[in-house]
């Protein structure tokens, strides 16, 4: 189900009490660093002032309200989009087995398109979209290829 504003708003102040040890309204490096390390994840502290960065619009070097919201907002935009993606793989998934086999694709592709795929163009698709040579698309697969096409 999709996520109002309000309700990812309001997830940013949870998050951003979480993190904001000294309640400055800023999170640190360090304060993500420690927050992580009290959960149990280790995360060197460079990769955590790359990922700063990437999202630091001001250049203070840590993440105010602001910034956190920006991050809420694309990580949630993103859960939205996996949860569609996953939608549409378990339609195609006719039997429910968590894998799309060659039928399932060979029938969606003709439903969808409207048009009869020849046992080639179903046997290219399966080499280029099967990476782990199953014989199955997994969800993981399927992912992954849509996600090139974007």
């Amino acid at each position: 189900m999709a996520r109002t504003f309000e309700e990812v708003e309001t997830d940013t102040h949870i998050a951003m009490g979480l993190f904001d040890r000294d309640e400055n309204g800023l999170i640190t490096v360090e304060e993500f660093h420690e927050t992580f390390r009290q959960y149990g994840y280790e995360i060197d502290k460079e990769e955590l002032s790359i990922a700063i960065e990437s999202v630091d619009q001001d250049g203070d070097g840590a993440i105010n309200f602001s910034e956190m919201l920006t991050i809420m907002v694309r990580m949630h935009k993103k859960a939205r989009e996996n949860m569609d993606l996953m939608r549409v793989f378990e339609i195609m998934d006719k039997d429910g087995n968590k894998r799309i086999s060659r039928s399932e694709l060979k029938k969606a592709l003709k439903l969808y398109t409207n048009k009869k795929v020849t046992p080639d163009e179903l046997e290219s698709i399966m080499n280029e979209v099967d990476f782990d040579r199953d014989g199955y698309i997994s969800f993981v697969e399927f992912a992954h290829c849509v996600h090139l096409f974007k």
